[in-house]
């Protein structure tokens, strides 16, 4: 038996599934709802956020027998054809591989013939920004004026690189990238069903590297699975993916707050001696220093953090004092480039972190004052002789 990855398996089967799009749900809900739906339609957004798919969930509430309907009931003969991709009336095309001109002629001719059993003749065209300029113009006529039980629907990351005779016939729809709260959730409810005993700390892991893309996400826990099997240590899941561990990221950022030279030397020369893409490093400090920034300016750490990262990000906030964390977040930040392009990255990583440690204020400005003015008064015997410092 064959198996489905988890991209796969779960891919949503109904809009109210789709996870972190209810902008674009919404509006093609109520665009059915009003029976106000569009002859071209075009999904726009970051790779794996759920753009496909919603274009097929489209094709289905069109000609599911019980609608149109936002609610396809996925039981009937066209649903489970267009689930399937067998449908002989909703087209799937890869604009990347059918990019020419005589493709969008084949279209054009088959799009006269009505659907052999379907409400809605159907062109899904992935990655339509791969068609040719002469493709484009072939398409023109047919996508301002088609006939009524035609249906277009495109899907692009790249809406920059479509003509504008092509973006002014269709209605677009933005697809976001999926928050880190909104992706977490969603792959601790996957890995309860597929039984997989993960961490919330190594599941925010997949959710940084998958860079707001569900699809990403999936791909990634497939893959420690695989490696680590279904109870995976969190160590386990940074080496799989060739990621960092939280906890020295964590460990670094304690050292910086409170000036601990020889701890950060030391982990540095761990994780250069494990071969650790020390560019990476730095950006996770940076993460890591934003994040306990937040914390302390709205008490809470971010939403995206797992449970026990979030206790230590509190933590960390209160020993800090906002003006340090963000000094040293500047002086981290502003290296990640340095770093990628020296010649020796250890040497940059050391320096820049040892320099965060002078650089970066050791009291708030009010504690500041007070230590001037207390210094202003010893040196007068006690007695002051102007007004007092103000800032």
């Amino acid at each position: 038996m064959s198996y489905t990855v988890l991209a796969r398996k779960y891919r949503p089967q109904a809009f109210e599934s789709m996870t972190g799009q209810e902008h674009v749900v919404r509006t093609i809900e109520n665009a059915i709802k009003l029976d106000r739906v569009a002859h071209a339609y075009l999904f726009a957004g970051p790779r794996g956020v759920g753009k496909t798919t919603a274009a097929r969930l489209l094709a289905r509430a069109l000609n599911c027998e019980k609608g149109p309907t936002s609610t396809p009931c996925g039981e009937c003969k066209a649903c489970r054809e267009i689930r399937d991709g067998t449908s002989t009336d909703v087209a799937e095309i890869d604009g990347a591989s059918n990019n020419g001109v005589e493709n969008v002629r084949e279209i054009r001719e088959n799009a006269k013939y009505l659907p052999q059993g379907s409400r809605f003749k159907i062109y899904i065209i992935d990655e339509v920004h791969m068609l040719s300029q002469a493709a484009f113009n072939a398409l023109l006529k047919t996508l301002e004026e088609p006939p009524g039980h035609v249906k277009f629907i495109f899907a692009t990351t790249e809406a920059h690189k479509l003509p504008d005779t092509i973006l002014s016939r269709c209605q677009r729809h933005n697809f976001r990238r999926i928050s880190a709260a909104a992706m977490l959730k969603r792959l601790q409810e996957i890995a309860a069903l597929e039984h997989v005993k993960v961490s919330g700390s190594a599941l925010s892991m997949i959710v940084r590297q998958s860079e707001g893309g569900m699809r990403d996400a999936l791909s990634l826990l497939d893959q420690v699975i695989s490696a680590c099997g279904l109870d995976p240590s969190d160590a386990d899941v940074a080496e799989a993916l060739g990621a960092i561990d939280r906890t020295v990221i964590h460990a670094i950022a304690v050292a910086l707050v409170k000036r601990d030279a020889k701890t950060l030397l030391v982990h540095t020369e761990e994780l250069w001696n494990r071969g650790v893409d020390l560019r990476r490093l730095a950006e996770d400090l940076a993460h890591h220093l934003r994040h306990v920034f937040v914390a302390k300016a709205t008490g809470a750490a971010p939403e995206e953090l797992a449970e026990s990262d979030r206790d230590a990000v509190v933590a960390l906030a209160r020993e800090s004092d906002a003006a340090q964390v963000a000094r040293l977040f500047d002086v981290v930040h502003s290296s990640v480039w340095e770093i990628a392009r020296a010649p020796q990255p250890k040497l940059a990583l050391e320096m820049t972190l040892l320099k965060g440690l002078h650089l970066a204020p050791a009291a708030a400005l009010p504690e500041l004052i007070a230590r001037v003015e207390k210094m202003s008064q010893g040196a007068s015997g006690g007695r002051s002789t102007s007004a007092p410092f103000r800032a």
